[in-house]
Formats: C-alpha cells, sequence, structure tokens
C-alpha cells in the first residue's frame, strides 16, 4: 500500500517560483550590499574629514612659518637702503677724515696723542677693519672725557684696550687699541698713500 502525502505537503515548484526565490535572493544581496556601501562611505567621509583638519592645520602652521617671509624683496632693500646710510654716516672712506677727527677730540679735551700706528685688515661686507695703536698723555679727567667722546663720536670707534703705561706728577701715559672701520671705496692705506707721494 502506498502512502500519500497530505495535501498540504504537496508542494508544486514550478518556474514562476524558481523566478520568484531569485528575485526575492537578489533583493536580500542587494539590500546587504547597499548596507556595507553606506558604511563604508560613511567611514570614508569621516576619514576624509579628518584629513582634511589635518591638512587645514598643516596650512595654518606653514603660513605662520612663512609670515616673516612674506614681502622680503622689500625688507631686503629697506635693509641696504638702512646699510647704505649707516656705512655713509659712520664709516669714512679713507684714513684722513680718521685722523683729524682723532686730533680733534685730543686737542677739545686737552689730551696729548702720540705714535698712533695703523693696520688695516681684508675687506669683509663692504667694510675694512682698522687697528689703531695709539699712546695718550693727560690728567685723568681730560682722558676721560676724550674717551668718552671716542665712544660717542659720529665715527665709528670701538676701544679694544687700554693699558696704563706710566704717571708723572698727575700726568697719566696711557696706550689705547682701538678699532673702525673704513668703507671699501675709495680706501687707500696709509702706506700707500706715502709711496705715491713724489
Amino acid at each position: 500500500m502506498k502512502l500519500q502525502r497530505p495535501a498540504w505537503l504537496r508542494i508544486h515548484i514550478t518556474v514562476l517560483h524558481v523566478h520568484y526565490a531569485g528575485a526575492l535572493l537578489l533583493c536580500v544581496m542587494n539590500l546587504v550590499l547597499l548596507t556595507r556601501v553606506v558604511l563604508t562611505w560613511n567611514r570614508v567621509r569621516a576619514g576624509d574629514a579628518a584629513q582634511l583638519r589635518q591638512h587645514e592645520a598643516d596650512y595654518k602652521a606653514v603660513m605662520l612659518k612663512t609670515k616673516p617671509l612674506r614681502g622680503l624683496d622689500k625688507k631686503i632693500d629697506i635693509a641696504k637702503a638702512a646699510q647704505s646710510t649707516l656705512y655713509r654716516g659712520r664709516f669714512s672712506a679713507n684714513y684722513s677724515p680718521v685722523a683729524a677727527e682723532l686730533g680733534a677730540l685730543a686737542a677739545k679735551n686737552n689730551v696729548l696723542l702720540s705714535r698712533v700706528q695703523y693696520a688695516q685688515g681684508k675687506p669683509d661686507e663692504g667694510l675694512y677693519e682698522v687697528r689703531m695703536d695709539a699712546s695718550l698723555s693727560g690728567d685723568y679727567a681730560p682722558i676721560v672725557r676724550f674717551i668718552n667722546g671716542l665712544e660717542r663720536d659720529k665715527i665709528f670707534f670701538v676701544i679694544d684696550s687700554i693699558g696704563l703705561s706710566g704717571q708723572q706728577s698727575g700726568m697719566v701715559n696711557l696706550r689705547m687699541r682701538l678699532t673702525t672701520y673704513l668703507r671699501v671705496a675709495d680706501t687707500v692705506s696709509p702706506t700707500s698713500t706715502a709711496r705715491e707721494k713724489p
């Protein structure tokens, strides 16, 4: 005897049923893929925002670092003009104004200035360094005024050292070493000037 299935268990699978099942499976797969795309897009967008914030911070840092360099060409021109003005105002082009200024300061302060020896260095940055070695004689107060006048003078003098070389009846004898600078243009050393004279 053959057992028969109940009617509700009898399933008739047709081609239409297969198509419905395939369509449902495709919908589920699309839904899963769409969810994954949305989640990935959110992650990428969050990463892009963080990366954009990082780039903005880097840009601001670079702008702060380069701020002093803005208008550098104009600043260089201004600095060159200021340097030229300083050189013309404080540095002579030859020895005679330097010697004349030393003599005028000594005469003004009643100080005897003798044996001034000059040594010229090599040119650097448009200037020659000129080292001077001089002997001074006079009372203490006039010598102090002379040194003060040197430090305040229009011509740039740097006092390197002062040494006491003797003292006699209120007179002080000093040896002073000082430095000044001459502009490179038209500078003639005292030795070459002496040689040029007949």
